[in-house]
């Protein structure tokens, strides 16, 4: 993906050999459908990427936060016809859903300092980014077909009040990824292009409308991404992430994180409290499907970039890692005070760390995983595969009896190749 003002040549890291930039990033998250949230200083290029953005998708809405921002801002900018109804206290049958439709059909929302709108604007523009507008208790969805997306910009960090806390929470149940650009910031190759091109400190707003094309591209991609079927090997990565990581030992005995609620983690044992049962909590079904949505769309844009399809499903298990660690950080299932005391307050450090365990783990697992989804692959379950599995493993047994079949009713293309040929 070009992006016309907007330079950043920082490698995120790499997958399936090739490096992955924020352009890459975000091209993968209009791909998927993921919303965005672009976190960072000022003067950081928040707002200038997702300007380059709009390029693409004429059809899209722009809001500044501001203070005074109110519910009736955002009914303008969407349809004046919703303010002057709620105005004259008329029902809105009188717009005519067609009417409607295309009046609403914006396919990219973009929310600047979403931070400073107060919260019950960024309540009607969280829907926004769930692809709705609700009003007067009824649902209006947003985009053409089924697609629209959001990308949300601010900052973040002590300055904040209690206010940014619930935005906080709130953000994650609506960003499904979100990415600290200060950590990831322009090297200084990219600023030297920037101040040659420009040295105008404003934000280029100028519509560049013949973008559209790839736009439409994009769509479409999304279309055929989210068709495929999830690989088995992917599922139980999932699945390792959202249960595996639940378990610990408190006083002795298996635990699960979530039943122990706020006692987590200062109830772990202390064998484990310098592992990742007291770093991080597992992440959740929505994230899990983030997650997933987010390796595929990689693998998806690689692929058209030529990158073999054999490289593509051996490289599996790092394409969800990739994910996770664009997704983990800020998602809220890291411990905070265990970051700060071993990673000195880097989220991204301490994603790195519950990745080398992941790898650590699965590693370690790799022929019994393999053998279990040969098992499935035969629609039979083999007690001696597994009694492999106890511990923060133990969730194989139910996972396997349902991915069993799931493997049976839904097409494999071929992709548990990658644990075959690890485990030969």
């Amino acid at each position: 993906m070009k992006l016309r003002t907007y330079k950043n040549s920082t490698e995120l890291g790499s997958l399936h050999g090739k490096p992955i930039y924020m352009s890459d990033l975000t091209e993968a998250c209009l791909v998927g459908r993921l919303n965005l949230f672009l976190l960072g200083d000022t003067g950081c290029g928040k707002t200038q990427l997702a300007r380059d953005v709009m390029d693409y998708f004429p059809d899209n809405l722009y809001f500044l936060g501001r203070p005074d921002m109110t519910t009736r801002d955002v009914f303008y900018q969407l349809n004046p016809k919703f303010l002057t109804a709620l105005q004259e206290g008329k029902p809105l049958d009188g717009v005519e859903m067609k009417e409607l439709r295309e009046e609403i059909g914006r396919r990219l929302i973009v929310v600047d300092e979403l931070p400073n709108c107060p919260a019950a604007v960024r309540s009607q523009l969280f829907n926004l980014f769930d692809g709705y507008v609700e009003i007067d208790g009824k649902h209006y969805p947003l985009g053409r077909g089924d697609y629209s997306v959001g990308i949300g910009m601010g900052n973040i960090g002590q300055e904040f009040t209690e206010s940014w806390n619930d935005l906080g929470r709130a953000l994650r149940d609506r960003m499904h990824v979100t990415i600290d650009l200060d950590y990831f910031h322009p090297n200084g190759r990219d600023l030297l292009e920037i101040l040659a091109g420009n040295t105008d400190p404003r934000v280029d707003f100028t519509s560049h409308q013949d973008r559209e094309k790839f736009g439409n591209n994009i769509v479409e991609s999304y279309q055929r991404i989210r068709e495929q079927p999830i690989s088995l090997e992917k599922a139980i990565i999932s699945g390792y992430l959202t249960l595996g990581l639940d378990y610990c030992v408190a006083g002795g005995m298996p635990r699960s994180k979530r039943q122990m609620k706020s006692a987590w983690p200062n109830a772990v044992d202390n064998h484990g409290k310098g592992s990742d049962e007291a770093l991080i909590k597992p992440v959740s079904t929505r994230t899990a499907k983030s997650i997933i949505r987010l390796s595929d769309s990689l693998d998806y844009i690689l692929r058209q970039r030529g990158v073999p399809e054999e490289t593509v499903q051996q490289g599996q298990f790092d394409s969800m890692m990739f994910a996770f660690r664009m997704i983990a950080p800020y998602s809220g299932i890291l411990n905070p005070a265990a970051v700060q005391n071993f990673y000195d307050g880097d989220n991204y450090a301490a994603t790195d760390a519950v990745i080398q365990t992941t790898r650590a783990q699965f590693e370690e697992k790799k022929q019994a995983i393999g053998a279990a989804i040969a098992m499935m692959k035969e629609g039979k379950i083999y007690d001696r595969i597994m009694r492999q599995f106890d511990g923060r493993w133990a969730f194989m047994h139910e996972l396997v009896r349902g991915l069993k079949g799931y493997a049976e009713k839904q097409p494999i293309h071929q992709k548990e190749k990658g644990w075959k040929d690890k485990t030969n």
